[in-house]
């Protein structure tokens, strides 16, 4: 979950954090500095990589990556840029604390093969500021990439990983942008080589539980809460035009005590809400919030929410933790629904919480209202409607 209460002063003070007290969905500032926002096919044959005999080197992604690379025409430069998408369990959308290790360990292991020039997170999340990345979709196992085409990146690769009681069976592909070509692999780890990279310390790695560092945290009522979203009336929204919600740092993964911001930009002028659902089957408004309560955005420019660059505070993750989907709905005039979230973000909490919160029913109420909202409501012109949504999974260090 993304937000929880807030804790100490509001107002003009300096290096403000969000502690995150219900994962996502639920946190409260410790110190805040300023506004809330801040502009800113062919497919291969499956092939198997087996795990180092005794002796051999412990690293299981190294041939991993080799395998992936097996066959790859680099051209005259001799590398080709590839990114790394993410490594979801089994067939959801949620992630773990082993989703992060596998990104971090496919990272190095594919520079390593020397074929390969990997294309890092950051400059992913950098690409997507520039408009350049603006298909996320991409990054998640089993998306199509046909038509597909970013500047600088070649390829991603990407996955889907399962527990057994001895060992951890990764899947991964590497798709080819444009072609939609799809080169893939298997690999299977044993636990005791999961437990040594998880946990280097010996003593450490003894005492660790490797299933519940590999599995997503809170798994039933996360996966319940994305299925809603997925199925539910906040998912019935129009897409008249094209709005889209990402991380600051493009990541959908975090551990206790890091940080997380979002990106919202639309391709016209628009009103936006930006709403965090949490498993709890609570909501809670990221934007507009008490600092910004205006949720007009011009055509094509991005903002920040909470703003953390500018403002200087940031959402903080902590306990307890599971998988939030944060949504962007927005519309091309103030709807009823936009008017009201404004006028929540600027009414006091009795709590002292500073984003607004509500059962979910009540927005799907208002949200319903809205999208019936009569064009003489709104100088005769009818309302046009855009959304997008992503998956953020949150989850204790190992």
């Amino acid at each position: 979950m993304l937000m929880g209460l807030w804790r100490g002063g509001v107002g003009m003070l300096l290096g403000a954090v969000l502690a995150v007290h219900g994962g996502l969905c639920g946190a409260q500032p410790i110190a805040v500095k300023g506004g809330g926002v801040a502009k800113v096919k062919a497919t291969d044959p499956v092939r198997r990589s087996t795990p180092p005999a005794r002796g051999e080197s412990a690293d299981p992604f190294a041939a991993f990556a080799e395998e992936l690379a097996a066959g790859l025409d680099t051209g005259k430069d001799g590398t080709v840029n590839v990114g790394v998408g993410n490594f979801t369990f089994e067939n959801t959308d949620l992630l773990s604390p082993f989703s992060s290790l596998l990104r971090e360990e496919m990272e190095i292991a594919l520079g390593k093969t020397g074929r390969l020039r990997v294309v890092t997170r950051d400059r992913i999340a950098d690409l997507q500021l520039e408009g350049r990345f603006q298909n996320k979709e991409i990054l998640e196992p089993g998306t199509g990439v046909e038509k597909v085409s970013v500047q600088g990146v070649k390829g991603i690769v990407r996955g889907r990983f399962f527990i057994s009681a001895s060992q951890i069976t990764v899947f991964a592909e590497l798709v080819w942008l444009e072609g939609g070509a799809v080169q893939k692999a298997r690999l299977a780890i044993p636990t005791t080589q999961v437990r040594a990279k998880l946990w280097p310390d010996p003593v450490r790695a003894a005492l660790g539980d490797v299933a519940q560092v590999a599995k997503p945290s809170n798994i039933e009522r996360s996966l319940a809460n994305v299925q809603e979203m997925a199925g539910g009336r906040l998912a019935q929204v129009p897409k008249d035009f094209d709005v889209q919600v990402f991380t600051v740092d493009g990541k959908r993964a975090y551990a206790a005590g890091e940080t997380v911001g979002f990106r919202v930009r639309a391709a016209r002028e628009c009103h936006v809400a930006v709403l965090c659902h949490s498993s709890d089957g609570t909501s809670v408004v990221l934007f507009p919030n008490r600092w910004a309560d205006n949720t007009l955005i011009p055509a094509g420019e991005t903002i920040e929410v909470p703003g953390a660059r500018a403002s200087g505070f940031q959402i903080q993750i902590g306990a307890p933790f599971g998988s939030d989907v944060v949504e962007v709905i927005a519309c091309s005039q103030p709807s009823e629904l936009h008017r009201a979230l404004s006028r929540a973000a600027m009414t006091p909490d009795p709590g002292g919480r500073n984003f607004s919160s509500m059962p979910r029913g009540m927005l799907i109420k208002g949200l319903s209202a809205a999208l019936v909202q009569p064009a003489s409501a709104t100088d005769g012109v009818p309302l046009q409607w855009g959304r997008d949504s992503m998956v953020v999974s949150t989850f204790p260090k190992p």
